[in-house]
């Protein structure tokens, strides 16, 4: 009875095919996307909302609010809000700003509709439709801070 047995080598690509592969990329017959947003992408939990006037702080750590970052798009939700839809915005992230353009719902059935109530923003601690700019205080692995003329806003990475 012969076995069967794997070599280790097996598990190794060929220095041929990664070659090939280079080549490919290189050519542009192959394209890798890679996100320049460093440790901005990813799924964040809003923890605290600060409102710089009254120096009066919300402790949402119990709540379900996210923001998630990905090459070029915005999304929040909540479980708790809009029956746990999410909203979508297309966002830049340079020059120390984060500006999130016009915020829709993501309905692509029915062509991803305009957000009109900015009141449905506002728990995300999002106070325009279009043009939403918020200052980074601080953005590292697991932490983040952002500000605007009136609230600053802390996450924790998930």
């Amino acid at each position: 009875m012969k076995k069967n047995i794997f070599h280790p080598s097996s598990f190794i690509l060929h220095p041929l095919l990664l070659l090939f592969c280079g080549f490919l990329t290189a050519c542009g017959l192959v394209e890798l996307h890679s996100s320049k947003n460093g440790d901005l992408d990813g799924f964040w939990h809003l923890e605290t909302v600060d409102t710089l006037a009254t120096g009066n702080s919300a402790d949402l750590r119990e709540e379900l609010r996210f923001w998630m970052f990905q090459g070029g798009i915005f999304q929040c939700q909540s479980p708790d809000f809009l029956n746990g839809q999410r909203l979508v915005s297309q966002f830049s992230h340079e020059d120390g700003q984060i500006i999130l353009w016009k915020m829709l719902y993501d309905r692509r059935e029915e062509g991803d509709p305009v957000v009109e109530n900015v009141e449905l923003l506002q728990p995300f601690g999002i106070n325009q439709i279009e043009g939403s700019t918020f200052r980074v205080e601080e953005l590292s692995g697991g932490k983040m801070t952002l500000s605007t003329e009136t609230l600053r806003l802390s996450f924790k990475k998930h």
